[in-house]
């Protein structure tokens, strides 16, 4: 992307800086690839697919040896693959999605190049590698990464076929989009369907609607969909009496194509957390920092000009982002990490409004955005100074320092910037790129402290302790498992007892112990660790000064 073309220190800076942004993210992304994995999601998904490694069971999918059906396998395949290459670890499981993420970015700029100016295409690919979302999914991975790849991808796709109409295009959308529904299901196609119907009929373009090639991209996804389907009706359709989650008899097929999305609507998905119609308004305000400023007005302003009859470019990125959207608002179960298949489009239409809206509009934006950026370094300081400090008190004030430097640094550059699209830009990417930066090489690390069964699981492998000597007592621990690289049982006491005296180990909680206690058990040794549910933050767990009481102690007993 061009910048400013005038002279002085502040302009080489910014244009040294853009070199920097996109090596930035990739950094930062690439550092979160060797961070522990969290429990609940990533840990339960990193133990499924060692256990497909292991068992060699690719079609019928186990977690701890049950019948699993909730995610379509995509995930478990490709993480099954890294992990024969590269070994069990955190490395191996996210580096799959890691791939996906880069397709994603690199997707965006080639679907933006097709319909906008090469400014705007690289702007959208920015915008997308340093939203907050794109650091959480290559940090606590799960199957949304390769969704957000796989739709990023149609989308290029799909445009490049309008333009020229070749096999070859056909094919790759077959790919993208099975590739999307073997990721997290037909929500992929849904959400293609709505975006390009969108533009089909705002531009009034019927036989785009009625094209009879789209038939071989039906037959594409049906052949590729053919392994996982197989793998679904034999191990349920084919056993109605099987019972998983409670359901009596499940069809595999039903629920992938359609229980597990549609029936969120319908009422007929029992899962349901009580999220309001407006809960993805809140999550995209911090998934969507820095951007998310600028994204507000993008929309609105789009809409504006659909309402007093003008033309856009492109209406995908406008109509699929905003039906989906309302699509999954109306989902009874929710979580934030739902919308993030919506960023790429998000991206396009925050890099377009950036470059042509005008400066009145773009100022109190860029200074609400230096606002942000303040805050962003405080938290950083505070999670420095207070929540994690290093145990060297030099160093947390030389990193502070570092910060604090940094932060004087880019209001220098931000004050000398000719226009305030790229004050907002500078400050937006710049700021992205650190608080992540920071999160990933001190803050993560220090959390994970915490995460009791992945400490539990190093201990064990670190001491060399058979896996035919270790169990669970009443805890379930999917973390526990993928670090020890063993699918551990769970047993009962009858069980235990006949093993006591041998040097068997027992992971448990602390309730648990007391009741292996009252039975007589008594531990030869004892590791305690303390422990919290990582990926639920809260003031009273951070500050240190209350942290204890928010901590639960489990235990590895040698019986």
């Amino acid at each position: 992307m061009n910048h400013p073309h005038t002279h002085g220190w502040p302009q080489k800076l910014t244009a040294l800086l853009w070199r920097f942004w996109w090596l930035g993210p990739l950094i930062v992304c690439t550092l979160n690839l060797f961070i522990d994995i969290m429990e609940v999601d990533a840990a339960q998904y990193a133990e499924i697919s060692m256990e497909m490694m292991q068992t060699g069971s690719y079609f019928q999918v186990y977690e701890q040896g049950y019948d699993y059906l909730d995610k379509p396998p995509l995930l478990f395949w490709l993480s099954s693959l890294s992990m024969t290459l590269f070994g069990i670890n955190s490395f191996a499981y996210k580096f799959p999605s890691f791939l996906f993420a880069i397709l994603a970015v690199y997707s965006t700029w080639r679907f933006a190049l097709l319909w906008y100016d090469r400014k705007t295409a690289m702007l959208s690919a920015l915008v997308l590698s340093t939203c907050q979302a794109m650091f959480l999914i290559t940090n606590d991975v799960r199957t949304d990464t390769l969704l957000m790849g796989s739709a990023a991808f149609a989308f290029w796709r799909i445009s490049a076929y309008l333009r020229h109409k070749t096999i070859k295009n056909l094919l790759l959308i077959s790919l993208a989009v099975g590739t999307g529904m073997l990721a997290k299901g037909p929500v992929a196609l849904v959400y293609v369907v709505l975006a390009f119907g969108f533009e089909f009929m705002a531009k009034k373009q019927w036989q785009n609607i009625f094209h009879t090639r789209w038939l071989i991209v039906a037959a594409g996804i049906a052949l590729l969909l053919a392994p996982m389907c197989y793998g679904l009706y034999t191990q349920f359709d084919l056993h109605p009496d099987k019972i998983v989650y409670d359901l009596k008899g499940p069809s595999g097929l039903r629920f992938y194509f359609w229980t597990q999305s549609f029936g969120r609507i319908t009422g007929e998905n029992y899962w349901d957390n009580n999220a309001g119609y407006l809960y993805f308004f809140q999550s995209i305000l911090w998934d969507f920092q820095p951007w998310i400023l600028a994204l507000i007005p993008a929309i609105s302003i789009k809409i504006y000009r659909i309402a007093t009859g003008r033309t856009l470019p492109e209406y995908i990125t406008l109509g699929g982002f905003c039906l989906m959207f309302l699509a999954l608002s109306l989902s009874s179960y929710k979580l934030p990490h739902y919308i993030f298949i919506l960023f790429p489009a998000a991206s396009v239409l925050t890099a377009d409004f950036l470059l042509t809206a005008g400066q009145k509009l773009l100022r109190p934006i860029s200074w609400l955005h230096l606002l942000t950026m303040a805050v962003l370094v405080i938290l950083m300081i505070i999670g420095l100074q207070v929540f994690f400090p290093p145990e060297n008190k030099l160093w947390a004030w030389f990193f502070t320092l570092l910060i604090l430097s940094f932060f004087v640094s880019v209001i220098w550059l931000w004050v000398n910037q000719t226009t305030s699209n790229n004050r907002f830009i500078l400050a937006a990417a710049t700021t992205a790129v650190a608080f992540n930066l920071f999160m990933a090489v001190h803050f993560y690390p220090s959390l994970l402290r915490y995460q009791a069964p992945t400490q539990a699981g190093r201990y064990l492998l670190e001491h060399a302790i058979s896996p035919d000597m270790v169990c669970k007592y009443e805890v379930r621990s999917t973390a526990l498992d993928y670090c020890y690289r063993q699918v551990i049982p769970n047993l009962n006491p009858e069980d235990i007892l006949p093993m006591a005296g041998k040097g068997l180990w027992i992971y448990t909680d602390e309730l648990c112990r007391q009741d292996l206690l009252d039975k007589g058990l008594k531990p030869r040794r004892e590791k305690i660790f303390n422990g919290y549910s990582v990926t639920l933050l809260s003031l009273p767990f951070l500050h240190p000064a209350t942290r204890q009481a928010k901590l639960k102690k489990l235990y590895l007993l040698e019986i």
